[in-house]
């Protein structure tokens, strides 16, 4: 099955910078309709596939369970649980719960990091593709993290990215957050079919 035009020039981008990797990776941002999640998820594979029978080794990192996995290393999960069965329905305890998730996830060993680990064995022709990205929502913004990664991740990385386009370079995460400009990623929309 042929790859949707914009996971084409997504490709194109890759092949050519894993070719002559000299300049800046490609970041790219495939920015969906939060309700298309699992179809988005059928195409991220045949990216990947696509990618692997054109010679590119594939890192795909569900952003869900690095998340998980930080929380988990924190020691906090059962704090954050307890505050939130403790306070049901209280948007003061909720604020706290992704103040907690957004300290985790941004200090010590960050979700950056993390994805960092996870592709520091992979060879030198590898993509990154993170997808799951709406579990960190509310609490944690894809901007910082691409942010944190474009400074140390010299690879090209393609953020699946669940929200909405607000004029030509805003982004909504999840269609509800105030839009954030200024990603330092190319922004691809995805058709909707």
């Amino acid at each position: 099955m042929p790859l949707p035009d914009v996971l084409s020039t997504i490709v194109r981008e890759i092949l050519d910078y894993l070719g002559d990797p000299l300049g800046s990776p490609p970041y790219n941002l495939y920015v969906y309709e939060p309700g298309d999640e699992l179809a988005v998820r059928r195409e991220m594979r045949d990216l990947a596939a696509f990618l692997t029978a054109n010679g590119v080794d594939v890192a795909a990192l569900a952003l869900a369970e690095l998340m998980w996995q930080a929380i988990d290393d924190s020691d906090f999960y059962e704090s954050i649980v307890s505050l939130e069965r403790a306070n049901p329905n209280d948007p003061w305890a909720l604020e706290q719960a992704q103040s907690s998730i957004q300290e985790i996830l941004g200090g010590e060993r960050s979700l950056a990091d993390r994805v960092i680990e996870a592709v520091d064995d992979k060879p030198a022709r590898c993509a990154v593709l993170l997808y799951r990205a709406g579990a960190l929502y509310p609490a944690f913004r894809t901007s910082a993290l691409l942010d944190d990664l474009r400074e140390r991740l010299r690879r090209p990385v393609v953020l699946m990215y669940p929200g909405t386009v607000v004029d030509p370079f805003g982004l909504r995460f999840m269609g509800k957050c105030e839009p954030t400009h200024g990603y330092r990623a190319k922004i691809h929309q995805r058709s909707h079919t």
